[in-house]
């Protein structure tokens, strides 16, 4: 008999848990679907894992209008099953992209020889953005990324994101500096964040994060006074 015991969590942004990896980084939601398919592969030769699927709003307590098939499972050594996630028809806004968050807890089996054992056995929890995106939105997520503005002023950045979906940096630089907070800006919104440094010049360069999870070509733009 495998016994799934909790030791300790560990809570990470990556698409591979111990032996669980995760086929996506980021699920786009397009409204003309039925369904879209998350898979999940068991990398691990020997024990099963149980994976428990959930998605959030945002603030991690309230659940997204989305049902996430089979919510509960068991994956065993060297196979593959997909989530499946349909919306669930809750009101949602269209003429721009919401964004939610899947929650994916691996959660390891324990094997019988290890019973008299002290082993130190982990559960991890991912965390992936999911895209609503309705049909018919103006421009492309790349177009948006690249008429992002940008200014300065207080010790303050400004972001403004003028189009319909949400920007997630892949890096961003004001004269040759790194924004370390740098993250997301949602849709028809601005973001501000600090600045650690003096602003000389007013430089700025920028990549997204695209729809297939690698980063878009890098943008140089220029910091307008605030």
């Amino acid at each position: 008999m495998m016994l799934f015991a909790l030791v300790t969590f560990h809570s990470i942004n990556t698409s591979l848990a111990a032996g669980i990896q995760i086929g996506k980084t980021r699920v786009i939601y397009d409204a003309q679907k039925k369904e879209v398919a998350l898979p999940l592969v068991n990398k691990g030769t020997e024990l099963p894992w149980l994976i428990q699927s959930w998605i959030d709003s945002g603030d991690g307590k309230t659940r997204g209008p989305f049902i996430v098939t089979p919510p509960l499972f068991r994956l065993d050594a060297l196979t593959e099953q997909s989530l499946r996630i349909v919306w669930s028809g809750g009101a949602l806004p269209q003429d721009r992209e919401s964004l939610f968050y899947i929650n994916v807890r691996t959660i390891p089996a324990s094997d019988k020889s290890d019973d008299d054992k002290n082993v130190l056995r982990l559960i991890y929890k991912t965390r992936l953005k999911l895209f609503y995106r309705p049909e018919g939105l103006p421009g492309t997520p790349n177009e948006a990324c690249e008429h992002l503005t940008f200014s300065a002023s207080g010790g303050t950045l400004r972001i403004s994101n003028t189009s319909a979906y949400h920007v997630v940096f892949d890096s961003l630089y004001t004269n040759g500096r790194i924004v370390a907070d740098a993250d997301t800006v949602a849709p028809k919104s601005t973001a501000l964040l600090p600045l650690t440094a003096v602003i000389n010049q007013r430089n700025v360069d920028w990549r997204c994060i695209t729809d297939y999870g690698n980063a878009s070509e890098k943008f140089r733009g220029q910091l307008d006074n605030g």
